[in-house]
């Protein structure tokens, strides 16, 4: 697999490209990373994917995300991983790193100029000066401010916390159940042990980031022995029989409720978090 930057340096706020590609057997399932992914030190703006093509045995992927830096490091460097699907768990591959060089906009101005290189003027005209600076009222200004905010911060910092939190919250469910129904859209529409494998693998990864338990590793058994819920229990055995077996399952009705676990799940963790 390959990464890079089309292009060699950036200016803050501005998008530059990063395409990452990989070559890799037909028979194995391969993830890119999506929004949710910590693109960091960039932003993740938007990404451009391609169809699949596959010759020879070889299947061959690529994707274009668009990113942006607010940082003012010099140098900026990034990686990204594709995940291998497993039976079990993901296994994460990374590109090489690739480095962008930040555009300086505001250029170095010298502490001092010599007198004899200064535009110098000759003005004897009286200047009439309306007011002086107050400066123990500007202090006693500054201080009431810097106490205000910082009250502000004790008394609303939680509030605003807690505000953006449950934004990213509704920011990921809406990415991953838009990428669950394209998955699941292609699994009806064609049933394969890789595509129903592909679609359990994106639950699983969204169902970690959510409770923060790490449900990619775990088997469907292990999950029901943490989580005790006969219709998910009913639905990822019929998923797994599916998937191991090779048997011709309902998948409609087995995915149908994980996703509406995962609703259920959401809408839980938002409720413990507005009124934590």
């Amino acid at each position: 697999m390959n990464g890079g930057f089309i292009g060699d340096s950036i200016k803050i706020g501005e998008q530059i490209p990063f395409t990452l590609t990989a070559r890799y057997p037909k028979d194995i399932t391969l993830l890119f990373p999506d929004s949710t992914f910590a693109f960091t030190p960039f932003e993740f703006q938007k990404k451009n994917f391609f169809t699949t093509k596959t010759t020879d045995g070889l299947s061959y992927d690529s994707v274009v995300y668009l990113l942006s830096t607010y940082e003012i490091d010099s140098v900026q460097t990034l990686k990204l991983p594709v995940f291998v699907v497993h039976k079990a768990d993901c296994t994460s591959i990374f590109s090489g790193s690739d480095d962008v060089i930040l555009k300086q906009l505001i250029k170095h101005v010298p502490d001092s100029v010599e007198a004899k290189d200064l535009p110098l003027k000759t003005n004897t005209n009286y200047q009439n000066v309306k007011w002086l600076f107050n400066y123990p009222i500007a202090l006693i200004a500054g201080g009431t401010l810097l106490v205000l905010a910082i009250a502000s911060f004790f008394i609303f910092g939680k509030r605003v916390r807690k505000y953006f939190y449950v934004r990213r919250l509704n920011r990921n469910h809406q990415s991953c159940i838009k990428n669950f129904n394209e998955t699941f859209s292609g699994l009806q529409a064609n049933f394969s042990v890789r595509n129903a494998e592909g679609a359990l693998v994106l639950w699983k990864y969204y169902m970690e980031n959510l409770i923060q338990t790490p449900y990619s590793k775990l088997t469907s058994k292990e999950i029901l022995e943490k989580v005790k819920d006969e219709h998910l229990g009913q639905a990822l055995k019929t998923i797994d029989r599916g998937i191991y077996g090779g048997l011709n399952v309902p998948a409609e009705e087995s995915f149908d409720r994980l996703r509406n676990y995962s609703e259920q799940q959401f809408q839980l963790k938002l409720e413990e978090v507005k009124h934590g």
